[in-house]
Parts: C-alpha cells; sequence; structure tokens
C-alpha cells in the first residue's frame, strides 16, 4: 500500500461528505412546486407521482451513462495514473461503488415518497448519478484496461493517432465488458425503482387504513426486467471472458 493512499481516502471522503451534506440540505430546503399533491390526490392516484419521476429519470439515465463513459476514457487515456486528480477520483469513485444497493434504496424511497414534494430536477440527477456513476466508470475502466497493450503499440506504430486507437481497437475490444457495465446500472435502476414503489404503495396503504398489502404487477414487471438485465449482462461478461481466452 502506498504512503499516500490514506491521504487521498481521507481527501474523496471529506469531498464525499461536503457533497452529501449540500445535497441534503437542498432536498431539505427547497420544494418543486410542481410535485406537490394533496393527500386525496395521492389516496387517488396512488402511483402517478412516482411514475412521472421516473419518465422524468429516463433522459438523465442515459445523459448519465453517456457522461460515464466520457469521463472513464478521459481518465484512462488522458490522466497519468499516478496523478493526484486520477487518484482522488478513483477513491471517490471506489467509495460510492461499495456502498450497497440497499443504502440507495433507503435514500431514493426517502426523497421519492418521504419528500415526494420536493423532488426538483437537480435530487434527481444527483439522484440517478449516485446510481449510475460508479457502477458505470468501474466496468469501463475494467474494459479499457482489459484490452492489451500490444494491440495499442501496434496501432500507435503504424501512425495511428490517440483518438484513431480509441476509436478503432480500444472501444471495439472493450464493448462487450462496456455494455455489461450499463446492463447492471440498467438493473440496480429497475430494482430500486422496484423497491420505492413498493415502499409508496405501503405508505398508501396507511393512509386508506388498508390492511392488506399486496405486490402490484409493476413491481413484478420491474424486478422481472432487473433479473434479465442482471443476466445479459453476466452473460456478456463471460462472452468477453472466452474472446479474451
Amino acid at each position: 500500500m502506498n504512503r499516500s493512499d490514506p491521504i487521498y481516502n481521507t481527501i474523496a471522503l471529506v469531498i464525499l461528505t461536503i457533497i452529501f451534506v449540500l445535497f441534503w440540505n437542498f432536498t431539505t430546503g427547497t420544494s418543486d412546486v410542481e410535485g406537490r399533491i394533496a393527500s386525496n390526490e395521492v389516496v387517488m392516484d396512488s402511483l402517478s407521482i412516482i411514475y412521472e419521476h421516473f419518465y422524468r429519470m429516463i433522459p438523465i439515465f442515459f445523459t448519465v451513462v453517456l457522461f460515464s463513459l466520457a469521463i472513464t476514457f478521459f481518465l484512462e487515456e488522458w490522466i497519468p495514473q499516478q496523478s493526484w486528480q486520477y487518484r482522488i477520483i478513483e477513491r471517490i469513485i471506489a467509495i460510492l461503488a461499495s456502498i450497497p444497493s440497499l443504502v440507495y434504496g433507503i435514500l431514493g424511497a426517502y426523497l421519492l415518497v418521504i419528500q415526494s414534494d420536493r423532488i426538483s430536477y437537480l435530487t434527481l440527477i444527483v439522484t440517478v448519478v449516485l446510481l449510475v456513476v460508479p457502477v458505470i466508470i468501474q466496468s469501463t475502466q475494467m474494459a479499457i484496461q482489459g484490452v492489451d497493450i500490444p494491440v495499442r503499440e501496434a496501432a500507435y506504430a503504424l501512425g495511428a493517432n490517440r483518438w484513431r486507437v480509441i476509436a478503432d481497437h480500444v472501444l471495439p475490444n472493450a464493448f462487450p465488458v462496456i455494455l455489461g457495465g450499463i446492463f447492471i446500472a440498467i438493473s440496480r435502476v429497475l430494482a430500486i425503482a422496484a423497491l420505492i414503489i413498493v415502499v409508496y404503495e405501503w405508505k398508501i396503504t396507511q393512509l386508506q387504513s388498508m390492511i392488506s398489502f399486496g405486490i402490484s404487477k409493476s413491481v413484478v414487471i420491474l424486478l422481472s426486467s432487473a433479473l434479465i438485465s442482471s443476466i445479459f449482462s453476466s452473460f456478456l461478461h463471460k462472452n468477453s471472458d472466452y474472446r479474451t481466452n
């Protein structure tokens, strides 16, 4: 272990703490007028506000995926791995990726259910970033680092520039693992969405003083889709390992 590693870990933790404190203050101190609904409206249409937030998350999700891929290629191809910038960003991503998905699920349930009248686009963006960015960046890093060095050296020896090497050699070889990481992120988001809907439906049964509580078809569909995405991701990773071997 490098002597400077504890320093970079401490800096990363301080940065994350500041970000979470600012995010917490923002979500508890601001309000989205469009998101406000009266309690009787919630009873009449229990899942409308949740689905509205999910639909708003779809373009945010794809934008965050592209942003994560761009950040990862910039880290791996342009920033030296021994630089302090690379080490701090790597520590931040490692800390976020090590947090269990259940914690993100509880955070999402708190924001989208308990604080549903305070949801704004910035809150949704930060939530999606926490769910997606660490997973995609780590899987993309693994994919890029798994490309054989002789492939790069041969391309450079033939006179190709960095952009050509990335587009013609690095990206095609790393694409299956990158796609697998994207499906892992999709599976994670779908599973947490199912958890949020379950919590929301339970909240509605409490408001209506209902004794029975069941799982809706939406939850089953989301969990099934999450399972399929996870299986497909495993298939892509296995197929990529087979090709490299």
